[in-house]
């Protein structure tokens, strides 16, 4: 398993264990908003996230995720930041 699909995992993870929803229940419906996305699953998400990972996601980009895809993707984009060597 990639880095890539391993970030998936674990944001898929994540929201499962936060919302209580099947993953698939996630990828069939990908807007937060259809599930119990409230501002304390979200905040138990990121710090779920974070501490999994060893990352620090902004908080404000966190904020603006609507989608479980968007919020993968902030998440890898995250993650390979931290990865790349400070020039």
């Amino acid at each position: 398993m990639n880095n890539e699909s391993k970030i998936g995992d674990v944001v898929l993870d994540a929201l499962s264990d936060v919302l209580q929803e099947p993953v698939g229940g996630l990828a069939a419906e990908p807007a937060l908003a259809a599930h119990a996305w409230t501002s304390l699953a979200s905040l138990e998400v990121l710090a779920q996230l974070e501490n999994e990972l060893g990352i620090v996601l902004d908080l404000r980009a966190f904020n603006a995720v609507r989608t479980v895809d968007a919020l993968i993707e902030l998440v890898r984009a995250t993650a390979n930041a931290a990865e790349m060597p400070a020039s």
